[in-house]
């Protein structure tokens, strides 16, 4: 009985795109095989007659539609990726939806969290897990860096020339260099102890067989999520230095700079999700409040006061968007009317709208 591998293989309709992946990774060819019989499946078309002359945009907007709602981003890419491919070798002119997941609303790892990993998680783990943290590098520039890029002996420590995504090449400054510099030290005396010739390695990150693979990055990771009680995932390391790095009220800039970003704007999309209690911090960096003004500050009237916050129970003004007690959010505007509605109230009580956010959990890229 022949696999299905082996049918797709055999398939003469296909060897348009057998030659277009004959260049690619062996495990590049095997995924775009995997989804051309996702979609053989998924049509019920037998492997070995399916001809992607068959497929058009609506039958692209069904399978894409339907299995939207089981997959992730990057499966769902992969096989609009793939579709993209058998559009352009057979002219189908289909157009493709390419999601961005942000990361506004996905979990990440606290800085409080990181401590916790590096004081209890295998000392291998929270070597690399602290990297990753401090750096904001994605596994697959991690294992790209080479023991010559880090300089650890500069006065502020960082890793020259970094690969980042799309080719580019930057310097990455080392935040918490007190924290990663011995543990990186001791990561090197590990390696060097446990793996034959790492001393004639030239990279840092190896698996035990002394190879640059992202599931060594993976599987280091995952050995940390019992310490915090849920998954981790490198990704989660990344948006939390870009979380911390706002929390820590440094420019945007800076962030961009620190996150590798092409341009400002990816930093502020992804990791910026300002709300009043950060205009209310800003106020009271650069306005200390009540310095410079002579006389007295008139004070409210007592009629005004009343309210109580929904959390603290401290008197607030009718028209007050934060608590000063507790700096909790409390009322929202109705987009509708445009009055005041509690923060908590899925509906506004003088127009009916329906006051609950919804936040999407993806994006179409531009």
């Amino acid at each position: 009985m022949t696999s299905w591998r082996e049918e797709l293989m055999g398939n003469e309709n296909l060897q348009a795109l057998r030659d277009h992946i004959a260049v690619k990774s062996e495990r590049t060819q095997s995924a775009y095989l995997f989804t051309v019989k996702r979609i053989c499946d998924f049509f019920k078309i037998e492997y070995k007659e399916f001809d992607p002359k068959v497929l058009d945009q609506e039958k692209y907007d069904t399978f894409f539609s339907t299995r939207s709602k089981e997959l992730k981003r990057s499966s769902l890419n992969l096989l609009s990726n793939v579709f993209k491919i058998l559009s352009t070798l057979y002219g189908l002119d289909i157009k493709i939806k390419l999601l961005k997941e942000t990361d506004k609303h996905t979990d990440y790892i606290t800085f409080s969290e990181l401590q916790e990993i590096i004081n209890k998680a295998d000392k291998e783990a929270a070597a690399v897990a602290a990297f990753m943290f401090c750096t904001g590098l994605r596994p697959v520039s991690v294992l790209s860096i080479k023991k010559e890029q880090l300089m650890l002996n500069a006065k502020h420590p960082y890793v020259k020339g970094v690969l980042l995504k799309g080719g580019r090449r930057q310097d990455i400054i080392i935040m918490y260099h007190e924290i990663v510099k011995p543990l990186l030290n001791w990561y090197l005396q590990f390696k060097s102890t446990r793996i034959k010739d790492y001393d004639k390695n030239e990279y840092v990150f190896v698996s035990q067989r002394g190879k640059t693979t992202e599931s060594y990055i993976y599987e280091l990771i995952r050995k940390c999520s019992t310490i915090v009680g849920r998954n981790i995932s490198p990704r989660m390391l990344r948006k939390g230095l870009g979380v911390h790095t706002k929390e820590l009220g440094l420019q945007d800039e800076v962030r961009r700079m620190i996150m590798a970003h092409k341009d400002v704007k990816t930093t502020i999309d992804a990791y910026s999700d300002y709300n009043i209690k950060d205009i209310v911090r800003e106020l009271e960096l650069k306005v200390p409040q009540n310095q410079g003004i002579t006389g007295v500050q008139p004070s409210p009237p007592q009629s005004a006061l009343t309210e109580k916050c929904p959390f603290c129970g401290g008197p607030v003004e009718n028209e007050m968007l934060l608590c000063p007690h507790c700096w909790e959010e409390i009322k929202i505007v109705c987009d509708n009317c445009k009055r005041f509605v509690q923060v908590n109230w899925k509906k506004c009580p003088y127009c009916g709208t329906n006051t609950e956010k919804k936040k999407d959990k993806f994006e179409y890229a531009l």
